[in-house]
């Protein structure tokens, strides 16, 4: 009865796969920037800065995803990124 199935799910896979990847890639430069504001004295959190990326993000978006879902997204980004820059401790070491 999965046999239809199978390529879809091989293809969600893929890019549940890559997802994860972008999304580390996209973290580990938020730690950089985290280095680089720290060794400055700067603010970790700008309000107006974080609702640019999530505007930003959601112009972006030609759907089939709802822009809420988007931003939410995003949103769940931006506080990691947050949390991680202000304790570089819960990072995952790379493996």
């Amino acid at each position: 009865m999965t046999e239809g199935l199978d390529d879809f799910r091989r293809r969600i896979d893929e890019c549940d796969k890559a997802l994860v990847e972008l999304i580390n890639k996209r973290l580990g430069i938020c730690l950089e920037v985290g280095d680089f504001k720290a060794e400055r004295g700067m603010e970790v959190r700008h309000p107006d800065r974080e609702m640019e990326v999530i505007d930003r993000a959601a112009a972006h978006n030609g759907g089939p995803c709802p822009d809420d879902a988007v931003k939410k997204v995003f949103r769940l980004l931006i506080d990691t990124a947050v949390e991680l820059e202000e304790n570089h401790d819960i990072a995952r070491p790379e493996k």
